[in-house]
């Protein structure tokens, strides 16, 4: 049995909204297909959150991810996302960009020692 604080911390982070996953359902499995967020569901929403430039799974509060246990809520986020062929996948790296005023900054500091 789900508990409430689990049941929230899981929706937010799978599907962006605290309510996704009902309090008290069998298995967060169960209480996601019962809200309407099946596999296929939640996959179209992970590639449209990541497609966007977004991330997938969402960040949960830290107050809430303290109050669950993030041991515990990465647990259930990762069954889930093996279940949907999502853990461990690879992301293509970021697209190469024109430096910034403060990375030019940063790597043209060096440490005294450097060079001698």
């Amino acid at each position: 049995m789900i508990d409430a604080e689990l049941a929230r911390a899981v929706s937010i982070a799978l599907t962006g909204g605290p309510d996704a996953v009902a309090a008290g359902a069998a298995d967060v499995r169960a209480g996601l297909q019962g809200a309407g967020w099946g596999s296929a569901r939640l996959g179209a929403h992970a590639d449209a959150v990541v497609a966007a430039g977004g991330v997938w799974p969402h960040p949960v509060p830290a107050e809430l991810r303290s109050a669950v246990g993030s041991a515990r809520l990465f647990a259930v986020l990762q069954e889930v996302q093996a279940e949907l062929g999502r853990f461990g996948r690879t992301a293509a790296p970021a697209p190469a960009h024109p430096l910034t005023a403060d990375e030019r900054r940063l790597l043209a500091e060096v440490p005294p020692h450097h060079g001698s």
